[in-house]
């Protein structure tokens, strides 16, 4: 039989699972979202750490990802529908004109690069060994006497529009194979002993198996084969891009947004980006991002430079 005091002790116990519960409710309403839209390439590292700022923060706030291309991800941050852009490209001039005309100014991070690889299949055992710069000119443009199947990344992707600004674009000669993504080219590639294609590094270590990567020549090698020593130690400079990711200015003195800047720069973040097989930059850039971040600069180092940015040393 249950004593009054037993009784007291036991009521006093429910109520305080009762206010738990009710307070811990009432904490989980508010939590917040990051909206973040951006380039394939960095899908991996914006879901990664998103997912740890998830962890880190007990689920009070999470994160949107969204891919799409740069073009898209910057025309819906200068609208001010995300929070944060992810390029593998600098911001253009006229792109943060528009975001100036919204009264949105940008700070940009740049996080990590990532070269392009050029694979055929694993069977194929006359494929051509290293390619010049001329070679892979005549190889985007349809004009190559290889006797490979090219398949190209898609017409509208990041990747497709910097190759085209490396080696020219003649669409008449492309018009077959304008629509694939990594994952089909992956699919198109594995199933085609002659066929040729283009993935990013990231990718494409993840069914290297499976396929042969081509030597490129390079600034510092006449041929150049990506291996990930070379990746980690950013000694492989071909069709390397670097990848940024631009932070809305005025939401930047918001905690939840200006926590995850900040935990992007922490060094468990960078060992994040590295294990998934990007090149993590010059330390002294990232000191430089903290920096930026600490004081909300706003504006950009990039925009003017090259677009071949790859490693910013």
């Amino acid at each position: 039989m249950m004593t009054a005091t037993s009784y007291t002790t036991a009521v006093m116990a429910i109520m305080a699972s009762f206010c738990i519960i009710i307070f811990t409710s009432c904490s989980n309403s508010h939590t917040e979202i990051i909206q973040i839209t951006g380039s394939n390439e960095l899908t991996s590292i914006t879901q990664a750490l998103s997912d740890e700022y998830y962890i880190a923060t007990e689920g009070r706030i999470q994160s949107s990802v969204t891919s799409s291309n740069a073009d898209e991800a910057f025309k819906d941050l200068c609208l001010g529908r995300i929070h944060v852009a992810a390029s593998s490209r600098p911001i253009t001039v006229n792109e943060i004109a528009q975001c100036s005309d919204s009264s949105i100014k940008v700070v940009e991070i740049p996080i990590a690069s990532v070269p392009t690889v050029v694979v055929t299949h694993s069977m194929n055992k006359q494929y051509p060994k290293c390619l010049s710069n001329e070679e892979m000119k005549d190889l985007w443009n349809g004009t190559s006497d290889l006797g490979l199947t090219l398949y190209r990344p898609e017409n509208n992707s990041d990747l497709s529009k910097y190759l085209d600004a490396q080696f020219g674009s003649n669409m008449e000669n492309n018009s077959e194979e304008l629509n694939n993504t990594s994952e089909t080219i992956v699919v198109d590639l594995t199933n085609d002993t002659r066929g040729i294609g283009y993935l990013d590094y990231v990718t494409y270590s993840l069914v290297e198996d499976y396929l042969n990567p081509i030597g490129l020549q390079s600034s510092t090698d006449a041929c150049s084969i990506p291996t990930p020593s070379k990746i980690n130690k950013g000694k492989y400079d071909v069709l390397n891009r670097t990848l940024f990711l631009y932070f809305r200015h005025d939401l930047l003195k918001k905690n939840y947004l200006s926590g995850f800047a900040e935990m992007t720069m922490d060094e468990s973040s960078i060992n994040i980006i590295s294990n998934l097989g990007y090149t993590t930059l010059d330390s002294t850039v990232y000191t430089e991002n903290r920096i930026l971040l600490a004081e909300r600069t706003a504006g950009s180092r990039y925009a003017e430079k090259d677009q071949n940015t790859g490693g910013i040393k």
